[in-house]
């Protein structure tokens, strides 16, 4: 097994004397509501997570003076609308983002394309997966359902695609945060590293691949993000930073997810915790006093010198390891955002299915998808709502201030300055 073979736990008696140790802690939540009491009882219970979850995350902080960062990695194949709402209000608001999660199979390339594609079009219609920028991209993190990766578990019904990595690539997924998953065939042999995997055209083509490294050429592939995986001697079990039921939060479990070690060679004083749940069946877990007493711990323990705790989203993380990969150092804070930018549900918020067409500090630009009264906010800037019957809207800003705005649909309008108030739409603000 390579763990036995090649895995050094981490020491910080190691590590440079002079450098602060980062500790990125990323949650990846297998996000699954139960469709079996209809749509509506699943929306009332993502809000009613989100509430408990956003009570107990609001009174955390990390270095950065940021709350815990959750990434739900919804489950496509039950998209439903109100569920995904609930989310993408929840990131608006300042706690994590949304990711790609599917179960599926008997799939070929082409079939497995077409969800992908698909389902990455209807995310977009909540601001999940598309990045606020000039030239919005539909890019996104990955989790297998049932951990199939790539035809991976050797069962045709949990995916049946053996070149799944290279339909994820092609369809804009940058990083897998499938693993580790102890227990499953699919578990790749490589554990407790960050590299990239190539597409073999064979199942399970990620068992082995090219780890990422400080100042090495900039790799292809799929990068494989994976969380720790440790045998916590003390207590004589497996640790594989799960957060369930039957594994519930506890502080004294830190220090084995610590241990895993998982970093990027040639930057070891920047470590990557991944915790991984499903959140929503076992929010008796999850949302519990329990939990609360694990990020008290966590900020105890790695929020004083020598340690800084960064809370991070799947995005952030993966920004981060390509910062290291790149050569950069000091404090990865700075790096969230290096190569992929947050997506449009961080920056606006509407209440009717949406399309980013572009963001900028001088414009932004967006197209409504549904008709009826559209309830439109901004994260930035002094404008902060539009509500009315539109279906397009663009403002265009100086230095953060509103200098024009224009809106296509019907009046009345009604618009929100966070300097002037709310005001009926002005001639001078748009056209109809």
């Amino acid at each position: 097994m390579d763990y036995m073979r090649k895995h050094r736990a981490f020491d910080r008696r190691l590590l440079p004397n002079d450098r602060p140790i980062d500790i990125m802690v990323l949650c990846s939540d297998h996000f699954e509501p139960a469709r079996r009491f209809g749509d509506a009882a699943a929306v009332d219970s993502v809000r009613s997570w989100c509430a408990e979850y956003e009570a107990l995350a609001e009174k955390r902080r990390d270095s950065d003076g940021r709350p815990p960062q959750h990434t739900w990695f919804y489950r496509y194949d039950y998209p439903n609308p109100g569920c995904v709402q609930a989310l993408s209000d929840c990131v608006f608001r300042g706690f994590g983002e949304v990711e790609f999660h599917l179960h599926h199979g008997h799939d070929t390339h082409e079939s497995m394309l077409d969800k992908l594609r698909t389902g990455l079009d209807w995310f977009n219609r909540f601001g999940a997966m598309r990045t606020a920028e000039a030239s919005p991209r539909g890019l996104y993190a990955y989790v297998a359902g049932n951990s199939a990766l790539d035809n991976g578990a050797g069962d045709d019904a949990l995916s049946g695609c053996a070149t799944e990595l290279q339909a994820l690539y092609e369809t804009g997924c940058y990083a897998d945060f499938t693993f580790p998953s102890l227990g499953s065939p699919a578990q790749p042999r490589s554990t407790n590293c960050i590299y990239y995997a190539h597409e073999d055209g064979k199942a399970k083509s990620y068992d082995r691949g090219v780890p990422v490294e400080v100042g090495s050429d900039r790799r292809s592939g799929l990068l494989m993000f994976q969380g720790p995986l440790a045998i916590d001697w003390h207590h004589g079990c497996f640790e594989e930073a799960a957060v369930e039921n039957s594994s519930p939060p506890h502080p004294r479990r830190l220090a084995a997810w610590l241990a895993g070690n998982v970093h990027i060679p040639g930057r070891p004083e920047w470590v990557f915790i991944k915790m991984q749940t499903h959140a929503m069946q076992n929010r008796t877990s999850f949302l519990s006093a329990a939990n609360d007493a694990l990020w008290t711990a966590m900020e105890t323990w790695w929020n004083r010198p020598p340690f800084r705790l960064h809370y991070v989203t799947a995005r952030e993380a993966y920004n981060i390891v390509k910062a290291a990969e790149a050569g950069k150092s000091g404090n990865p804070n700075d790096y969230r955002d290096y190569e992929i930018p947050p997506p449009a549900n961080r920056k606006l918020r509407c209440n009717l299915p949406w399309r980013l067409l572009s963001y900028t500090p001088e414009r932004v630009s967006v197209e409504i998808l549904e008709k009826g009264i559209a309830r439109l906010e901004f994260a930035e800037g002094s404008l902060a709502s539009v509500t009315g019957n539109m279906h397009r809207v663009e403002a265009t800003y100086r230095e953060g201030h509103l200098l024009d705005l224009r809106i296509e649909g019907e009046e009345p309008y009604e618009v929100i300055e966070r300097s002037a108030g709310v005001h009926p739409l002005a001639d001078c603000f748009a056209s109809g």
